[in-house]
């Protein structure tokens, strides 16, 4: 299996020309989904608002992309055939089924996903009854060339939007326990893993939830281009937060290039999503751990 990852690497390369760095991206694409929608069932998201998010994808150019919000598979191929239209093929994905019937995580990728190792079923105990991760915690390696992968985990903890459930922030931190739980598992493995844990986490910075999950990881502190941080925007209550992150290891930290973490503000961001996407550059090689962090990429 790792053969043929390789050969289709090698392949990528080709076709996208070989370059020593990548991006890497996490975005909430606000409801790729088909629902109901001005009345009508079962609706598609509309062309407007999908071209707005290919837009902004075309600003950010990611070679590795992960979502939230999407919808079925059909929907995942939609994205990914609007995206390949503008220039941008992502051969390989991961798409979970979480027990959220509608809305889902997901990744693509230029370059192949050599082990999945996704976590649907995870549960934890809510009022003495188990209750299920509700999107699942996406879990990938990513082999960039024949020398470096990395490890990628994606959530989309539970909104702030209170439902019959229970109280919103216990779930989102116990959701928020079990994303940590794995990324403990891994790094206890290999201290020197590469691991990016990325998506929509639904807290603000120094919340418990953010709290639990970043812990021993480094949280890249994106700016827009007018040097903001806040990633989402609740239009009911007109409040800008800063909802979605990339955080990392330290060895995948070692990687991190310099100056790159930002967030995408193109014109008409919002016609998309209510969420920017969040990106990084990396090296495509292992760059040990002595290497100093620019002071703006600290939280």
């Amino acid at each position: 299996m790792r053969l043929r990852a390789l050969v289709l690497l090698l392949v990528a390369c080709r076709c996208f020309g070989d370059t020593n760095t990548f991006t890497i991206a996490t975005y909430n694409v606000q409801n790729w989904v088909l629902m109901e929608r001005k009345g009508t069932a079962n609706a598609p998201k509309p062309d407007t608002e999908q071209k707005a998010v290919v837009n902004v994808l075309a600003v950010v150019k990611p070679d590795v992309l992960a979502v939230q919000e999407m919808g079925t598979s059909h929907e995942l191929a939609e994205l990914r055939r609007a995206l390949k239209a503008h220039g941008f093929d992502y051969p390989h994905t991961e798409w979970i089924q979480g027990e959220d019937p509608t809305r889902h995580v997901a990744l693509l990728s230029r370059f192949p996903i050599i082990e999945r190792l996704s976590h649907t079923n995870d549960t934890y105990q809510l009022d003495g009854q188990p209750k299920r991760v509700s999107r699942g915690i996406l879990d990938v390696r990513v082999q960039v060339n024949p020398q470096y992968s990395f490890r990628v985990l994606v959530a989309h903890l539970k909104s702030k939007r209170q439902t019959d459930d229970g109280d919103q922030a216990v779930i989102r931190l116990e959701e928020a326990r079990l994303l940590r739980r794995h990324v403990d598992e891994i790094l206890k493995a290999d201290p020197h893993e590469n691991v990016v844990v990325m998506g929509d986490l639904n807290d603000t910075y120094g919340s418990d939830a953010i709290r639990e999950v970043s812990t021993g990881l480094f949280v890249l502190r994106p700016r827009d281009s007018k040097g903001y941080d806040t990633t989402h925007f609740w239009k009911a209550k007109r409040e800008f937060s800063r909802l979605d992150y990339l955080m990392l290891s330290p060895g995948m930290r070692s990687e991190l290039v310099t100056g790159t973490p930002r967030i995408a503000d193109p014109p008409r961001w919002l016609d998309g999503s209510d969420h920017r996407a969040v990106s990084a550059t990396f090296y495509m090689q292992d760059m040990g751990t002595n290497r100093p962090a620019h002071p703006t990429t600290t939280p």
